[in-house]
């Protein structure tokens, strides 16, 4: 099955799962009292689409889409990502990947500590394997949250297993992440996601997710944003013929919602 399938399957789950949560929102009784204040929709989310071109001796095109959806309470946050990334030339494709994440986060009794249970799947063209699958769950911990930022680290353990390539056993690892923001200003911020995942067996076997950049308002009334981006995964034992090194980078524009 193709990336951009896995990111049609995934979307279709992610807005089915948001439509069902808005549907259980818009039932709840409304009272007539003119006191009554209709309650605020958890959902919050963004769609990002960027495209490159090149066209007359050579003909190039780049595309990447991402969809992010967020639903947060006074229980905790549910945040859904699904991203897809194509790159073509006159010749063949260069780049056909998809990276599906769930993340279930459930504030416990002790300030600042959660816990999460997290699902990822990504498969790539490219890659020695049709797609890899990884589960784990482990605690969270907020460093600090201000109107200018936060700091947000997590510790965790599961495994993780490529379907159809050689290696096809499961494979425990632990898991060391951290998501960063601060805004330079109101219509500037910078941003960083990082996430190590080290084989419980051997901690020379790891993967090393990352993701920055930077985003500033284009039009604030309409919650429009401009993006640039560097998303890299690193496989320390790829499989034979890969690469330990992907990287996407681009720019898109931002719709939030």
């Amino acid at each position: 099955m193709k990336p951009v399938c896995y990111f049609l399957i995934f979307t279709t789950l992610v807005v089915s799962t948001a439509r069902a949560q808005d549907q259980e929102f818009l039932e709840q009784p409304i009272l007539n009292d003119p006191i009554f204040k209709e309650p605020k929709n958890p959902w919050t989310g963004s769609f990002a689409a960027g495209l490159n071109g090149k066209t007359g001796n050579s003909v190039n095109t780049d595309i990447n889409i991402t969809l992010k959806l967020d639903r947060e309470n006074d229980f905790g946050k549910l945040a859904l990502l699904a991203s897809y990334f194509y790159s073509s030339n006159d010749v063949v494709t260069t780049t056909d990947r998809f990276f599906g994440q769930a993340r279930h986060e459930m504030n416990l009794p002790w300030p600042k500590l959660s816990w999460f249970n997290q699902l990822q799947i990504e498969t790539d063209r490219f890659k020695d394997f049709d797609y890899r699958l990884a589960l784990h769950t482990g605690l969270g911990y907020e460093i600090y949250k201000t109107d200018s930022g936060f700091l947000k680290l997590r510790f965790g353990a599961g495994a993780s297993r490529e379907f159809g390539g050689v290696n096809t056993n499961w494979n425990p690892e632990l898991q060391f992440g951290a998501d960063w923001e601060h805004k330079l200003m109101e219509t500037l911020k910078l941003f960083a996601i990082a996430d190590y995942y080290p084989n419980i067996e051997d901690f020379a076997d790891y993967r090393l997710v990352t993701n920055t950049g930077l985003e500033f308002v284009l039009d604030a009334e309409r919650n429009i944003n401009f993006r640039m981006f560097a998303l890299n995964r690193y496989d320390s034992t790829p499989n034979p013929g890969d690469d330990k090194n992907d990287t996407d980078y681009g720019v898109s524009v931002v719709f939030g919602f």
